[in-house]
């Protein structure tokens, strides 16, 4: 059961207003977003975090802690305090909760908080700052990376950059970064971008290369996809520690990886409990002949597995998928399209789970239509899986946002709680002291 932070000083808490002012101020709306769920790796006891965003017309944003979502409706209004002006994503790692939040074409700002026990308010730590900006973030060698291409240097716009933070007790602070120049990697004159990081366990990393044309940077801080030329391939880089790529692999039975909404980029590369690394494709570049699926990189192998292809548009009877999160061993949580031909600005609404190892697709039931569903529509609406249950956050068309506990075993939803005053819960976590 829930506490109320006002009765017992430990339910409710809001980010300050000098770190948050740093959050609107800067960032980049062109964002790679992996929105990854909390992985149950950890022992002791823990407590939820819950991004959430008020109701219109204020749509201020707070943090809300508490140790269960089973139970007990939650209000933010019970203790408002300082307010957020801005959209933000939140990622975890162990104990620590990091956001970023999303500014116009400048360097980054992210914040850090820790829990300290599942009994007292979660601890502020630092904000740092993201220099160049970013459009892809994610964990490698327990550190947090931050990724962003086109990069500008005397005439050449090809850059790739690579910043990398240590995250401790102490909070986030940069300890290196790497520039690669990425022109013609794939032979065809083309740059990349990079999104997602699959950590290999061996010092190693794998992230989807998108090919495109040069976009335009703005101010050296690096930029946005440009065209795609060649929609109907698949590219994946291996880096190592030092942030040099070691190998370039690609595949013609997929498109580009990466779910789109306008310029953002949504990771769609993801690493097994098993070491095997499945690469995702949507399939909605313009121009491409390829329906959405999967591939998958076996452990030690050097390459695509040329045995392994599953077309998922097929599985999903003509749904094409926007954004993946894993949730255990094979199983993936899929955000499907509404329409069965989508523009990177088309909804999502409607949700299966992936077996991909047995190539089954399960429709997930008991959800509301999805043409009553408001919520997830760009970075928001990312989902728990915790102790085989996923927490999956929707919003319906006038009223207060909701969580829908999905057990895995049975794919069927029931809803749980609602958190009152609350127009979209952007982000569920799970944060455990080790």
């Amino acid at each position: 059961m829930h506490k109320s932070f006002k009765q017992r000083n430990k339910l409710f808490l809001c980010l300050s207003a000098w770190a948050l002012m740093l959050f609107a101020a800067c960032g980049s709306d062109d964002s790679t977003t992996p929105n990854v769920p909390q992985p149950e790796t950890l022992t002791g006891k823990g407590a939820f975090f819950l991004g959430v965003k008020s109701s219109a017309p204020s749509g201020e944003e707070y943090v809300l802690q508490t140790t269960s979502l089973e139970t007990n409706d939650l209000n933010i209004k019970d203790n408002l305090e300082e307010l957020v002006q801005t959209d933000y994503t939140w990622i975890f790692h162990k104990d620590v909760a990091i956001g970023f939040a999303y500014g116009y074409a400048q360097a980054g700002y992210g914040y850090a908080m820790r829990l300290i026990s599942e009994d007292q308010p979660l601890q502020r730590l630092n904000n740092f700052r993201i220099e160049p900006r970013y459009t892809n973030y994610g964990f490698f060698n327990n550190q947090l990376v931050t990724l962003v291409g086109g990069l500008t240097e005397n005439d050449r716009n090809d850059g790739a950059a690579f910043t990398v933070f240590n995250v401790s007790e102490a909070g986030v602070k940069k300890v290196q970064q790497k520039i690669l120049w990425t022109e013609d990697y794939t032979h065809n004159g083309q740059q990349i971008t990079f999104a997602g990081i699959a950590d290999n366990g061996d010092g190693t990393f794998f992230t989807s290369a998108i090919q495109s044309d040069f976009h335009q940077a703005t101010v050296n801080d690096g930029s946005s996809i440009g065209n795609i030329k060649y929609p109907d391939s698949v590219w994946v880089a291996k880096i190592d520690k030092n942030m040099n790529l070691i190998k370039l692999y690609g595949d013609d039975r997929l498109s580009f990886s990466g779910g789109r909404f306008r310029s953002q980029v949504f990771t769609q590369i993801w690493r097994t409990d098993g070491d095997t690394t499945y690469v995702f494709s949507s399939g909605i570049a313009h121009g491409t002949t390829k329906p959405a699926g999967a591939l998958r990189i076996t452990k030690s192998a050097d390459g695509f597995d040329k045995q392994y292809y599953w077309n998922i548009q097929q599985a999903a009877s003509g749904y094409k998928f926007r954004r993946i999160w894993h949730l255990t061993d094979d199983k993936f949580l899929l955000e499907i399209y509404d329409d069965m031909n989508p523009t990177n600005i088309s909804p999502a609404h409607q949700f299966a789970i992936a077996d991909m190892s047995d190539k089954q697709l399960t429709w997930i039931k008991g959800l509301p239509a999805k043409n009553l569903i408001k919520s997830g529509g760009e970075t928001g609406g990312v989902p728990l899986f915790h102790s085989g249950k996923i927490y999956l956050p929707i919003t319906q068309y006038g009223e207060d946002a909701a969580i829908y506990i999905v057990p895995l075993s049975t794919a069927a939803a029931r809803k749980a709680i609602t958190i009152k005053g609350a127009s979209e819960i952007r982000t569920i976590g799970y944060l455990r002291k080790q």
